[in-house]
């Protein structure tokens, strides 16, 4: 493997995991930052032994020979900055979730990436769980028999934790592209934004339903009035699998034999699971586990959601609209 030269923007909580993560992958240092708050990029340098770190992103592209980058800012940033560090023609980015607030944005991307031929992974982790992987096993060995509904919850709003309720759906049903949607949201507190994206609004309870090309039928549920575990229920004709049971196994099957706990072990974060991934793709010139491509497929969904409330309509796929319908909502006084 090469030596791969890395740079983390936005050097939180989620930076500073990246860098971990490129310090695990085989031939990676990470080299430069960018963080304006001086306690962050103390914590990151800290950390990744980083040898310079900037407070604009555009000085850092400028300025470094760059292989990785490492986009972990918020959410209304994804576009722009990803753009630019395409444009420096690294081998690959990897952008945080969502992959970006509109479809317009994701698209832009995308072009910019496979344009100067950068890899582009989305940060969606949760694949990379050790409980995550062995249903996929499970379900591809058809431990379950046919799927027919996965059930996915948890806290907090839709584009924040809903991104990877639908992503670990997404991937439970071998990636198989969306159908038609239908949505409904609650934004009784017409919240501004939260923790994970105090750039942008969030609604207070978000609730689809998805229908995939193979016929699955998912549910998703986000909010106040959702079950605030991050659970996942995957029933098929045979059998049913429990992912995150709250104060129980990471992961239970049950089947005609009863239930089934297997001993789950998780040597390595998720995260860094990720990065070692992205590093790997890259280096053998094939598509991430995760790419661009699969997180521009969840926002769609994310945003059939949205549009499914907008329009008080059943959504098919491919969704036409290139705004933030949420947004729209909340500007126009529909929610």
């Amino acid at each position: 493997m090469a030596e791969y030269r890395a740079g983390v923007i936005g050097c939180g909580s989620m930076g500073r995991a990246h860098a971990r993560g490129y310090l695990k992958a085989p031939g990676c240092r990470v080299v430069a930052g960018v963080e304006t708050d001086p306690g962050r990029a103390k914590k990151f340098v800290e950390v990744s032994g980083a040898q310079r770190m900037y407070a604009d992103y555009r000085e850092m592209l400028e300025k470094e020979k760059l292989d990785l980058i490492s986009v972990c800012t918020w959410p209304t940033t994804h576009c722009e900055i990803t753009v630019a560090a395409a444009g420096t023609r690294p081998r690959g980015v990897i952008c945080e979730k969502p992959l970006a607030v509109t479809l317009s944005e994701a698209d832009r991307m995308l072009e910019a990436c496979g344009r100067d031929g950068v890899a582009l992974a989305t940060g969606h982790q949760h694949r990379y769980n050790a409980q995550s992987v062995r249903a996929k096993e499970w379900i591809d060995a058809g431990r379950i028999g046919d799927p027919v509904m996965f059930w996915g919850h948890c806290s907090l709003d839709l584009m924040n934790n809903g991104t990877h309720v639908l992503d670990l759906i997404h991937y439970f049903n071998g990636d198989r592209p969306a159908q038609w949607v239908m949505g409904q949201i609650d934004c009784r507190n017409h919240a501004r934004g939260r923790a994970n994206h105090p750039d942008m609004p969030a609604e207070d309870a978000g609730i689809g339903e998805v229908r995939y090309a193979n016929g699955l039928r998912a549910t998703v549920e986000l909010g106040a009035f959702a079950p605030q575990d991050y659970q996942f229920h995957l029933f098929g004709t045979e059998g049913m699998i429990d992912v995150n049971v709250p104060g129980g196994p990471p992961i239970r099957l049950l089947s005609s034999g009863g239930w089934e706990v297997p001993d789950i072990q998780q040597p390595i974060d998720a995260t860094s699971l990720k990065i070692i991934e992205f590093v790997k793709a890259v280096d053998q010139g094939r598509e991430p586990a995760c790419s661009g491509r699969i997180g521009r497929q969840i926002l769609e969904v994310l945003i059939a959601i949205f549009e499914s409330s907008r329009r008080r309509a059943l959504i098919e796929l491919p969704v036409q609209v290139r705004d933030f319908p949420l947004k729209a909502m909340m500007e126009e006084g529909l929610v």
